[in-house]
């Protein structure tokens, strides 16, 4: 069955074929699609089940598929959704600076570039990636590639633009070549990269070893407050501090100026870096001591999310633990995520100001800010839903919803 989005589409970011926004969840489009496939349910390949994450930067939006598949879709004016089929070579229509059907992802790195050159041109083509994230104007890949007959080895490539050092290729890099550049020398030889999360301004990558990693803004502590003073770090470094979480790093999520660190989900463990001006009680609105117990006393937690200000801890027993800016509903009523008639909140989604929830194979319900369709039809007179969710209606009645995701006032609902 397909994958379905609602919300802001002013850039074609939700792959509808056009750059409208929505309310009611609308069948995404897939480039490898015909029209009369599409109207059929035919995504061009892709099921809504094959989704294994979605990503999405301001303006557009990227969803990696369980074989390692990259989809794209949005603004491209700065080749962040990858080359367009007249770039690679290959017959098309000009695309203009919009992609509106997602299309596949392509880097297209010269082989120098993997010594450490600066890209450009054509060379060796990747189309099969281990990870995913997006900035707001950038997008960022894993892959694991072999070099000059030796053992596979993980690389870092990006694509797009960004002005304070979310590309990581050094200061004063602001725009990566046509089809993408993969990062110098990282990560260091024989590190493979287990985790990859990127914010508005800044990249976190967790390393095999249980280092942490990252690069872009790092004013407000998000990288760590060693990094404050440079206010951007325009290569990857590692976040000093990070060997003495109390842990071993086994993942991360990037809020717009801080980060969560995690590491054992069955023994609770998390922190929190940046945000140290605390507008929005990111550090002081819960105690990290008090909610690791709790995440103890459920058997772990399942997921951290992150918006652009609040953090959601959903634990195992389906408790969501959630801190941090409320001003438009974006913290749940209901912590206890039992929301009656027997139905529990089993699946979270923090978008940058909205949270969505999965509550069963029928039923997705939303809150926070709504004013671009992407907490549903119905909200209040300044687009917000507050005390109560939203329920999301699916017109598809017959579609068995497996998981939702959420971007920049974007939603999206995953159906198997």
């Amino acid at each position: 069955m397909p994958l379905f989005a609602f919300g802001s589409n002013g850039s074609g970011q939700l792959g509808l074929g056009h750059e409208e926004d929505v309310s009611v969840p609308t069948r995404c489009v897939f480039e490898s699609a015909s029209a009369e496939d599409a109207a059929q349910g035919d995504e061009g390949g892709l099921k809504g089940s094959d989704v294994a994450r979605i990503v999405a930067g301001g303006n557009h939006t990227l969803v990696l598929d369980r074989r390692g598949g990259v989809f794209a879709a949005g603004w491209n004016e700065d080749g962040r959704c990858g080359m367009s089929k007249r770039e690679q070579g290959e017959e098309g229509e000009g695309e203009g600076e919009m992609v509106k059907r997602f299309r596949r992802v392509r880097a297209v790195v010269p082989v120098v570039d993997l010594g450490g050159g600066d890209g450009g041109g054509g060379g060796q083509v990747y189309d099969t990636f281990t990870g995913v994230a997006a900035t707001w104007e950038g997008t960022v890949l894993v892959a694991s590639v072999e070099e000059k007959g030796q053992e596979s080895r993980d690389r870092v490539f990006v694509l797009g633009s960004g002005l304070k050092g979310e590309l990581g290729l050094g200061k004063g890099c602001l725009r990566a070549s046509a089809g993408g550049v993969a990062i110098p020398d990282f990560p260091p030889q024989g590190m493979r990269v287990r985790a990859v999360a990127s914010g508005m301004g800044h990249t976190v990558v967790v390393l095999c070893d249980g280092s942490v990693w990252g690069w872009g803004a790092a004013r407000k502590g998000q990288l760590g407050e060693a990094n404050i003073p440079d206010k951007v770090v325009w290569s990857p470094r590692r976040i000093e501090g990070s060997e003495g979480l109390g842990f071993r790093a086994t993942g991360a999520a990037c809020g717009r100026e801080f980060t969560v660190i995690m590491g054992d989900p069955a023994r609770g463990e998390f922190t929190v870096l940046g945000a140290v001006d605390d507008k929005w009680g990111i550090r002081s609105g819960v105690s990290v001591s008090q909610v690791k117990e709790k995440a103890l006393r459920a058997g772990g937690y399942q997921a951290i999310e992150v918006s652009w200000h609040g953090v959601y801890v959903h634990l195992n027993n389906r408790e969501v633990v959630a801190w941090g800016r409320n001003d438009r509903g974006q913290i749940p009523s209901t912590s206890t995520g039992d929301l009656g008639h027997g139905r529990v909140v089993r699946d979270l989604a923090a978008g940058s100001e909205h949270l969505l929830a999965r509550l069963d194979e029928r039923t997705v319900v939303a809150c926070g800010w709504g004013e671009h369709g992407n907490c549903g039809p119905d909200t209040d007179a300044q687009g917000n839903v507050k005390v109560e969710w939203n329920r999301i209606p699916l017109s598809d009645g017959e579609s068995e919803i497996v998981g939702v995701g959420a971007g920049c006032a974007t939603s999206w609902i995953i159906t198997a």
